[in-house]
């Protein structure tokens, strides 16, 4: 299970999320469905309960979903949003789609 990194503060809203790195002094902004990703994410839930949940939840086949969320992920290690030390299986960036 991955966890968000201790530099990162992020606000939700309806529109999504803004999420800073308080460390490196950049901030980024998700989509409704990142923020909610994030979210899950947050709460402890892990890539398969996340990718479970959205494609219940919006109607998508869960191989898609399940693909998106491991590339979401890799993205959010890339930009420093994710602790690189919190993950049992490794690295998001080692998962093949």
């Amino acid at each position: 299970m991955s966890t968000l990194a201790k530099n990162i503060r992020r606000v939700s809203s309806a529109d999504g999320a803004v999420v800073l790195d308080v460390r490196r002094g950049t901030m980024f902004r998700l989509n409704p469905l990142g923020s909610l990703i994030l979210e899950l994410l947050d709460r402890g839930d892990s890539i398969q309960q996340i990718a479970e949940q959205v494609s219940a939840q919006f109607g998508v086949a869960f191989d898609a979903v399940q693909r998106d969320v491991k590339e979401f992920m890799a993205a959010l290690e890339i930009h420093g949003v994710l602790d690189p030390h919190s993950s049992k299986a490794g690295s998001p960036t080692r998962y093949t789609p």
